[in-house]
């Protein structure tokens, strides 16, 4: 009996954009498009490959979304289990009713669970962010509105190994830690739809596509503050740079400042010095939705009216402020 396939995701292909120049994007060994999973290891980066160039306003990203470190066989709830939750299937809203985690599932779906697939996937997003953009904030999926270009539609941005950053929900409108996802680096891949029609783009309809939500820790930005002050980490510092947002802020590890807990606006972003030292808008990996950001920022108090569906807008500085006065004075 063939999959049903629901395509109830339309920011995977809405915001995709549909034609580009691809000459002006730089190109990766043609090895890199064909490696797969079982071959992948130390000696070769794990079959990871990024290329970047820049002009005078843009950044041009080629990747084959593979990630530069070891992938685990993945099931997101169990081999032999689907691939949405009992909400969704109480909604009726899972894309995959019918998909089994182990089964026969076309490229990409092993026996005990599924791998990433190579698959190029080409940025645009411009040097510098504009904050005073009259149009801000903007919806964190959006490429166009800016000048940019993605060929991976739910992309909010791109980490420096060439990974997409996806926004903080799956395939559903649960975050993912609201579904109960459990991501290795903050990534995982989309179910194995090879088999399944239209069956040609990348995620819903394709084999699987490597990509992350939630803050990559085993990524060098991040463990350049976790693996021990007496083995040269600098938790006190500035965080290092993971990623661009697609209207280009860039996006950092975790700390701010000497090392503080960074306070963000609703799109999680904010004003202040950066590891060069330089005073940018700029947004930090969290640990908490919306994860990476929930709008192009900044925010301006206005993050909600970006929301389609669920709203992942960071608590906002002032409500932080509010909740946490509140607590002292015993009143919460």
């Amino acid at each position: 009996m063939p999959h049903r396939y629901r395509d109830l995701h339309p920011r995977c292909h809405e915001y995709r954009t549909k034609n580009i120049d691809k000459t002006q994007y730089p190109t990766i060994a043609e090895n890199c498009t064909t490696i797969s999973w079982e071959y992948a290891n130390e000696t070769n980066n794990f079959g990871n490959c990024v290329n970047i160039t820049k002009d005078d306003e843009f950044m041009y990203v080629t990747s084959n979304n593979v990630p530069d470190f070891y992938m685990n066989l993945y099931c997101p709830i169990g081999l032999g289990f689907g691939y949405c939750t009992q909400s969704e299937k109480d909604k009726g809203t899972c894309m995959f009713p019918n998909l089994i985690c182990g089964g026969d599932n076309g490229p990409g779906a092993l026996k005990y669970g599924d791998v990433w697939v190579p698959n190029e996937a080409n940025y645009k997003i411009p040097l510098k962010g504009n904050p005073t953009r009259s149009d801000r904030p903007g919806d964190m999926y959006d490429a166009e509105t800016v000048g940019g270009e993605k060929t991976i539609g739910p992309s909010t941005g791109v980490a420096i190994n060439g990974i997409g950053i996806q926004g903080p929900n799956d395939a559903g409108d649960f975050s993912i830690d609201e579904g109960g996802f459990q991501l290795a680096c903050g990534g995982h891949v989309t179910p194995p739809l090879g088999n399944v029609a239209p069956g040609s783009d990348p995620g819903p309809g394709g084999p699987p596509l490597y990509h992350f939500h939630k803050s990559p820790e085993c990524l060098e930005p991040f463990k350049n503050a976790s693996i021990g002050y007496a083995h040269g980490a600098q938790p006190y510092v500035h965080a290092k740079l993971i990623g661009w947002a697609m209207d280009g802020f860039k996006i950092f590890a975790y700390q701010d400042v000497d090392g503080a807990a960074p306070i963000v606006d609703e799109c999680g972003g904010h004003f202040g010095p950066t590891d060069t030292g330089e005073i940018e808008y700029h947004y930090h990996s969290r640990p908490i939705v919306p994860y990476h950001l929930a709008c192009q920022g900044p925010s301006l108090s206005n993050c909600a009216r970006t929301q389609r569906g669920t709203n992942f807008c960071h608590p906002a500085a002032e409500l932080m402020f509010v909740s946490s006065r509140n607590k002292r004075r015993g009143l919460a």
